[in-house]
This record gives structure tokens, sequence and C-alpha cells, in this order.
């Protein structure tokens, strides 16, 4: 029985380590996760339930702590985000979406589309939005499917460039 204890115990810490990339659940987490997020280990909240007061510090201590660990950056935007610092959403969105955080890199694509902390910017929208797709977020898939139906001449001159020059493999 002992050793079905310490196998099991085993067994729960390995997956958690292995799942949380070797961070435990934090205060960022607990303040700021997205229930969308495939990578929180909260149930997390709506972005309009974050306390920023309270979560801005929180995530900033667990990016300081673990620098390469994309979920918390991402949980760092929504902070900023709600705090109204669209600079420093995008900055962290940025970072988390590099990292091939698809959430993240979804959120970057709209940042970009609606101009909020960056310059509107249809393609680069396009681009972030791409990437989401291309790891299965759904959202990005119908952005996609929104943004590449519009009137080719139409899409050229609010995008700058027809989309199907962002979607060449």
């Amino acid at each position: 029985m002992r050793k079905l204890t310490v196998l099991c115990t085993f067994a729960v810490l390995f997956s958690i380590t292995y799942w949380s990339n070797g961070a435990p659940v934090t205060d960022c987490d607990i303040l700021a996760a997205a229930p969308a997020d495939s990578h929180r280990q909260t149930s997390g909240i709506s972005l309009d339930q974050i306390d920023v007061n309270r979560a801005v510090p929180a995530c900033e201590a667990a990016v300081r702590r673990y620098p390469n660990d994309a979920h918390f950056r991402f949980q760092l935007s929504r902070a900023y985000y709600e705090a109204k610092n669209f600079q420093a959403a995008v900055d962290q969105l940025r970072k988390a979406a590099e990292q091939g955080h698809a959430l993240a890199q979804y959120n970057l694509g709209v940042m970009y589309e609606y101009g909020k902390g960056v310059s509107e910017d249809y393609g680069e929208a396009l681009i972030w939005y791409r990437k989401a797709a291309e790891q299965g977020d759904e959202m990005a898939k119908n952005k996609l499917d929104r943004l590449t139906s519009i009137d080719p001449d139409t899409t050229t001159k609010s995008f700058g460039r027809a989309p199907k020059q962002y979607f060449q493999s």
C-alpha cells in the first residue's frame, strides 16, 4: 500500500510539473488566467473580472521568476489590457506569441486588427491569426475566414496587400 501511495504521489507531482512547465500555480494564475487558455492551471476568470491592482504585480512577479513561461506572459498581457496599458499588453503578447502560445498569437492579431497598443495593421493581424489557426485555434480560423472573404479590391485597400500574399506555403 505504501508503494502505491508513493507511486501515485510521484505521478501527480510529475504530471503537474510536466503540464505547467515546472512552474507551480501562482497568484498570477488565480488572478489572470483566461478560461479559454489551454495552458491555464486554474479555471480562469473573465477579462472584466481581473483585479488589476492585484493581478499586475502578481503576474509581473511570476514573469520575473519564470521568464520562459509563455502562459505567465499571456496572463500578464491580460492584466495590462484590463489596466488599459495596451502597449505593455502588446509587448507581453508578442513575447508569448513568439514562444508559440496560440491564444497570445490570436490576441496579438486582435491588437493589430483594432490598433490597440500598435498601429492598425491588417497584414500583421493576418500573420498572427494564421499562426494561431495553424495550431488549431478556432477563433483565429474564424477571423481568417472573415478577413479573407472580403472582396479582393476592398481587401487590398484595407490591408495594404491582398490576403493571399500571406497564405502562401
